[in-house]
């Protein structure tokens, strides 16, 4: 089923929140009616298996490591459960649309809506593009690491394919993801700076930098 997941990525490539920051923000999105409603709270961490994949495109095998979820009570234990963690998601699951949507979507309904932190060890992609239009450069998948370097970020829109380029969103450590069901896609025209602003603003208080804005996404 396609699903649809946008992104918010610091402009600093080496960016390590502090655990504090990402319970802050995670808590800001309640009051601000940003919050997945009937929300459930997981931390997974990585759990020491693996699991060996055959690239299709280079038909190498690749080892991708595995994360087991830990159910959280709320928030308050948050700080705990990821301190001196380098690899770690923190999801907030639960439907929408709340009162402040990230987006507005043409949907009457209820849909599933999630919120993930994600940090990793070392530098992955956050570019997101799709074999049945080849990009002219070597451009890491979405999650795979990456060199530091590739900094500008490439996308794929969902519905005609073209190439959308971001400067800066191209790998990180530190990501924020908000997830749809319901095979919902926001409008996208030429650009992917679309979320509500007010998220945006909120991300960049609690954590202390500036983000930018991409997407990744399944058909």
């Amino acid at each position: 089923m396609p699903v649809y997941t946008h992104t918010l990525i610091p402009n600093r490539v080496d960016f390590v929140p502090d655990p504090q920051q990402v319970s802050a923000f995670l808590g800001s999105l309640t009051p601000m009616g940003a919050a997945p409603l009937k929300p459930k709270i997981t931390v997974a961490k990585l759990s020491g298996k693996v699991r060996s994949i055959v690239n299709p495109f280079t038909g190498k095998t690749e080892s991708l490591a595995m994360r087991k979820g830990q159910r959280m009570k709320g928030l308050a234990g948050l700080p705990n459960a990821v301190k001196g963690l380098d690899d770690y998601n923190v999801t907030v699951s639960g439907i929408g649309p709340p009162t402040t949507p990230a987006f507005e979507f043409e949907f009457q309904g209820v849909y599933d809506f999630t919120v993930h932190c994600c940090l990793r060890a070392e530098v992955v992609s956050t570019s997101d593009w799709h074999d049945e239009v080849p990009v002219n450069r070597s451009v890491a998948f979405f999650g795979r690491p990456c060199s530091p370097n590739d900094r500008l970020g490439i996308f794929h829109h969902p519905s005609t394919l073209k190439v959308i380029e971001v400067p800066k969103a191209g790998c990180t450590r530190f990501w924020i993801e908000f997830e749809f069901g319901n095979m919902l896609f926001p409008p996208i025209e030429d650009r992917l700076d679309l979320i509500h602003p007010a998220i945006v603003q909120a991300a960049q208080r609690d954590f202390g930098i500036k983000f930018v804005q991409g997407c990744h996404w399944c058909a």
